[in-house]
This record gives C-alpha cells, sequence and structure tokens, in this order.
C-alpha cells in the first residue's frame, strides 16, 4: 500500500530531552569551555590549543552532534534564514544562560516540570523552545492517557487517505484538531473537514503551533502557552470548558489520537 507522510516535517524524538538532562550536557561542555573549546564566532573550535586535548576536542564535537545535530545537519539546510553561525551562537548562548532558566520560565504551567521533555526547532526567524506532548503530559495534565473526545480536523485527500489507513492498521499518530474555529482554515489544499472522535493528548484554547515527532507524539510550541489577560494560560485542563473562553478569536487546537471517523463534508 501506497502511505502518505504526515503534513509538515517530522521532528526526532531523540533530540528531546528533560530539563536535568538538558543541564548535565550543559555543564560537561561548560568544563570543555574552561579548557578553551567553545562555538563563538560560528566555528567550533579551541581557543586555547595549550589545554585542548585531541580526545577532549572529540568529545567536545561529539556532544554538539549528538544533543544539536539536527539543527545544525536537517534545520540549517532547510531555512533560507537559518545559519550554522545562528545555531552555534545558540548553543553557546544555551550552554551558558538559556538552559539554566528554562525551568524558571516554565515551570508553573506544569504539575511537575521535571519529567517533561523538550528541544528546540527553528520557526519564524529563531530557534524556539518545545515541550513533548507524550504521556507524561498528557498524565500530569488530565489524570489518564485515555480522554476521548470529539473534535473536528481539516486535511487533504492524501492526508484523509492517511487518516483513515492509520485507524484501520492501528499504527497511531497525533493530529491536530479543534472544537471551535471563528477564522477559515489557512491551508488552501486541505479541503476536506473530518469529524472523529479521538483520544486527547493535550488541549489548547488557541492555536499552540505544534509539530509532528517521529515517535506518533506532537510537541507543543512553549512561547504560546500564554493568553490574553491575567486570569488563565493557554492550557486547557477542563477538556469540557476548552471553548468557553474565547479571547483570540481564531481556533482552539486539540492534540488527539484518532479513534473513529465520524463524518466527512
Amino acid at each position: 500500500m501506497t502511505k502518505y507522510k504526515v503534513l509538515g516535517y517530522i521532528k526526532p524524538t531523540n533530540s528531546f530531552h528533560t530539563i536535568e538532562e538538558w543541564q548535565s550536557v550543559a555543564i560537561r561542555l561548560l568544563e570543555l569551555q574552561e579548557k578553551g573549546m567553545d562555538t563563538r564566532g560560528g566555528y567550533i573550535s579551541c581557543k586555547s590549543m595549550a589545554f585542548c586535548s585531541e580526545e577532549d576536542f572529540e568529545e567536545f564535537v561529539f556532544l554538539i552532534s549528538e544533543y544539536f545535530g539536527y539543527l545544525l545537519e536537517t534545520e540549517v539546510p532547510r531555512y533560507d534564514l537559518l545559519t550554522e553561525k545562528n545555531v552555534l551562537d545558540f548553543i553557546e548562548d544555551f550552554v551558558n544562560h538559556r538552559v539554566w532558566g528554562l525551568e524558571n520560565e516554565f515551570d508553573d504551567y506544569f504539575p511537575d516540570i521535571s519529567i517533561l521533555r523538550f528541544s528546540y526547532f527553528y520557526s519564524r526567524g529563531d530557534l524556539e523552545p518545545y515541550v513533548l506532548l507524550d504521556e507524561a503530559y498528557t498524565n500530569q495534565i488530565y489524570g489518564s492517557t485515555s480522554n476521548p473526545k470529539i473534535v473536528q480536523h481539516y486535511t487533504s485527500e492524501k492526508g484523509l487517505a492517511n487518516l483513515q489507513r492509520s485507524i484501520e492498521t492501528g499504527e497511531e499518530y497525533d493530529i491536530s484538531s479543534f472544537t471551535y474555529m471563528e477564522r477559515p482554515f489557512f491551508r488552501k489544499e486541505s479541503t476536506i473537514r473530518v469529524t472523529l472522535e479521538g483520544n486527547v493528548r493535550a488541549a489548547f484554547r488557541s492555536d499552540i503551533k505544534s509539530l509532528s515527532t517521529d515517535s506518533g507524539r506532537r510537541a507543543c510550541n512553549l512561547y504560546r502557552l500564554e493568553y490574553p489577560g491575567k486570569d488563565i494560560n493557554n492550557i486547557c485542563f477542563d477538556l469540557e470548558r476548552c471553548d468557553d473562553t474565547r479571547r483570540t478569536h481564531l481556533w482552539n487546537e486539540f492534540i488527539v489520537t484518532p479513534i473513529q471517523i465520524i463524518d466527512i463534508q
């Protein structure tokens, strides 16, 4: 059978790590930085050869490739505005500053941020943080990984074939869907609206800018967790009241694993 790709670029799940894991990597890179190795100026280099052994430098290069290789090897060739220097500058900033503020910046959104996994990808001119919407996320937000809900999803003919096949074969992958929308859908090729029952992995009051991963789970942009006003954020903790508050007047976003198709228009 022909199998169609999920719309958009699929990110590697192994690029997501807990904050503790990211900090452990940063600590080792800081130790190597003390010996003169860094990524400043857009180069992976040793500024003080008196302290740089070949073994240390090989480890430095390996850690950058292991934890930031997707950005350098896949994202840079893909996006015209993203350069290798951008990524190497980001690595220096991340190791010395950003990773140490990650928990303080986003801890208030989650019951337990320590078990969640994070990564960075290119988006609209910058490298932005994403959280993996896996079982650890769903369990702590909803207390269960079984959360059936009727939702809607726009797709193309190829996307519909992919959706139907995944349900028939049990090959799970999550999709972005909604329960209300106040603006026309933005992809011209997505002319089919599917009503389906899905198992909710995550839900948000407004578009969260989610992306697909090779595990079948999706990830959401941490910069979109805020919401207009000071009384609530973008996360829907109560799935029955996710459309009660409409302040962006766009559409909400439910990340679901499809269970069954109810209607096709």
